[in-house]
């Protein structure tokens, strides 16, 4: 909790409340609202309760103070915080990008809380040098970015995360301007910082590379090819690091779960959460 600061969440549930429990966990900066209903709703009407929450410092949960530092484990205590509050055990854990190393973190410090792993483009360690950086080129636009004046009103909010969008696609499904146009309005319109504590809390953890072989849930690891940030050989690594693990590699597909995907990820999911 950093300095004590009390951290209040905003979660929200869908489906029957006795149906087999699955945990959305979001991706760095990213409202929970961006797990959209053409995941949740195949979700809901195959029986499961699907829970989905804002992480701390982000969305409508608390905003943090910059002084507030806290790390990948802080995020999977919220994670286990969550369930308790919808009186669940255990859940199947499905994370994207920051989301599913806080669920590599749940499996390992809280094991008895998880029922499987489904980790959409993500990593074991961001830093580890056994793993390559981001692409190069992807460095040079968030540096650019990073250094321009912030977006002020409404619409320069909207372009900005549009664009932020457009630098992790890949090349198998066009980018849909209108689409990621109407998401990032209603995030600006829900609830928009510029940027939160999440890039810190994950620079700050340490690489889980070498404690892998410690997670013994039934694991699926969806990655693709031309990630521009964790780069295929990070879903690569996850899932030869994970005793039994599931690994989907998807051509031409980036840092992103588009709608357009679902069609092809979902039966995949669905089987890996039956078991």
């Amino acid at each position: 909790m950093g300095n004590g600061t009390p951290v209040e969440l905003h979660v929200e549930a869908f489906g029957p409340v006795d149906g087999e429990p699955v945990l959305l966990l979001s991706g760095a900066d990213a409202q929970c609202t961006r797990w959209t209903p053409a995941l949740v709703d195949p979700l809901v009407d195959a029986g499961h309760r699907v829970v989905r929450f804002d992480t701390r410092d982000c969305g409508l949960s608390s905003k943090l103070s910059s002084d507030d530092g806290y790390t990948l484990d802080d995020l999977a205590t919220d994670a286990c915080r969550v369930l308790d509050g919808e009186g669940i055990e255990a859940a199947h854990l499905v994370g994207r990008s920051m989301g599913g190393m806080v669920a590599q973190v749940v499996a390992l410090e809280h094991p008895e809380r998880v029922h499987s792993l489904t980790l959409l483009c993500s990593t074991p360690g961001l830093g580890d040098e056994r793993l390559p950086p981001p692409d190069d080129r992807l460095v040079d636009q968030m540096t650019e970015r990073l250094f321009a004046p912030p977006p002020v009103d409404h619409v320069e909010k909207v372009a900005w995360l549009v664009e932020l969008d457009r630098l992790f696609v890949g090349t198998r499904y066009p980018f849909d301007e209108t689409a990621a146009t109407l998401v990032a309005d209603a995030d600006v319109t829900r609830c928009w910082f510029p940027e939160t504590g999440h890039g810190p809390a994950v620079n700050s953890s340490p690489s889980r590379l070498d404690r892998l072989g410690d997670i013994g849930v039934r694991t699926l690891v969806v990655h693709g090819t031309v990630d521009p940030v964790f780069p295929v050989e990070h879903g690569i690594a996850l899932a030869e690091g994970i005793p039994g693990a599931d690994l989907w590699l998807v051509e031409g597909l980036g840092h992103e779960v588009p709608d357009a995907c679902l069609a092809e990820l979902l039966p995949k999911v669905l089987a890996h959460l039956a078991g």
